[in-house]
């Protein structure tokens, strides 16, 4: 397997924040983000969360980026590396040009808007840099407030995937709301 990654600058972001390229020296301080509680939930992983389970994720996410399937960044303060959080997109098809955006941020930042301002960026990014046509998301019936962050960027609601995905707690499915911006309805709303 090659160790290279598809490697592109991390788009800026706001202040007080900062992206890196994600790397396996992150897992750590990510295991800790996605072992709260609320966050591993939201996300569908197992509570309490196992230290293997993330260190499997990391690194299936590092192979999609050496496939070059994927762009995987590493949120944090600018004065402190500590991670705070998680974006990407991913599942990248470069002859459709579409990708599905991806996020995750700890509990400490919930509520203070703080995906509000990040995820345009990614949107940015995906239309202006990798060319994209369409940008994809998949969002839990259980997780209102992801929704939210997702229609206030421009993302339009297309259905629910009924059942699409088994909970981790064992007692039943969870239904997926799939999300779609087209570069044209993105860049019509930011003119």
């Amino acid at each position: 397997m090659s160790s290279s990654y598809v490697t592109v600058p991390p788009p800026a972001v706001p202040a007080p924040f900062l992206l890196r390229a994600l790397s396996m020296e992150n897992v750590d301080g990510l295991g800790a983000v996605y072992a709260e509680p609320e966050v591993a939930r939201s996300l569908n992983f197992e509570v309490p969360l196992r230290p293997d389970t993330i260190r499997q994720k990391l690194v299936g996410d590092l192979d999609a980026m050496r496939r070059g399937e994927s762009f995987r960044w590493v949120l944090s303060l600018e004065e402190d590396a500590a991670p705070l959080g998680y974006m990407c997109l991913f599942n990248w098809s470069p002859k459709d040009r579409r990708a599905e955006v991806g996020y995750m941020v700890s509990r400490k930042l919930w509520g203070q808007g703080v995906m509000r301002s990040l995820l345009p960026v990614l949107v940015r990014f995906g239309f202006e840099q990798m060319g994209l046509h369409r940008l994809e998301a998949m969002v839990s019936v259980h997780n209102p407030a992801s929704l939210r962050v997702l229609t206030r960027a421009g993302f339009q609601q297309e259905g629910v995937l009924r059942g699409y995905t088994a909970a981790v707690t064992g007692d039943g499915f969870i239904d997926m709301i799939v999300l779609s911006v087209l570069k044209d309805a993105w860049r019509a709303a930011a003119t």
